[in-house]
């Protein structure tokens, strides 16, 4: 019992460092990047000046990476967010579409300046892993469940036949019950 324990415990403790290291394998720039600092002296003031339902849908789809807070393109309010409004305007007046538009910025600025990473690639691992960690942990509980379940019936089972008479005194009990049941019945009649 003690053996499977540590063993549990070990595997339990490989897949946590195993998931640390993963996460800090993967961790995108915008992630490695000091926070605090992000946007600082840089001017904010500027407008937001989106003009059709379309922009607003590109521009939501490209990040601003002057150095913000990971904000897109719509949102972003620095002098570098304007430009790149400019730009990718003059991209939708080539008659780009919206996908050779990503492709483009992607070209341009890498692939952690899109808001939402594209699903192809080692990016699949960021829309698989949590489904994997999802099932695995239900995967786990489901288990520990099990194990505490029939740690309870066993017990239960030990102490029941602890408590249960057997042989000879089962027949002396019966007759005994029977005897005071008769007994009852009598006092009813009468």
């Amino acid at each position: 019992m003690i053996q499977r324990r540590r063993i549990v415990r070990s595997v339990v403790l490989a897949a946590a460092l195993c998931a640390a290291l993963t996460s800090l394998r993967f961790a995108t720039p915008a992630f490695a990047q000091d926070v605090g600092d992000m946007g600082k002296g840089m001017d904010r003031s500027g407008e937001l000046d989106i003009r059709s339902a379309d922009e607003k849908r590109v521009f939501t789809a490209l990040q601003c990476t002057c150095g913000c807070p990971r904000e897109s393109i719509a949102t972003c309010t620095c002098g570098f967010a304007h430009d790149f409004r400019i730009e990718v305007r003059a991209m939708m007046a080539k008659g780009m579409t919206l996908e050779e538009i990503k492709t483009e910025w992607v070209r341009q600025h890498g692939p952690g300046a899109m808001m939402v990473p594209t699903n192809e690639g080692a990016n699949r691992f960021l829309y698989i892993a949590p489904l994997v960690m999802i099932m695995g942990m239900a995967a786990f509980a489901v288990t520990v469940l099990r194990r505490f379940r029939s740690r309870g019936v066993s017990a239960g089972a030990r102490a029941a036949a602890a408590t249960t008479p057997t042989g000879a005194t089962v027949d002396a009990y019966d007759a005994k019950l029977d005897e005071e049941l008769k007994q009852l019945d009598d006092q009813n009649d009468e």
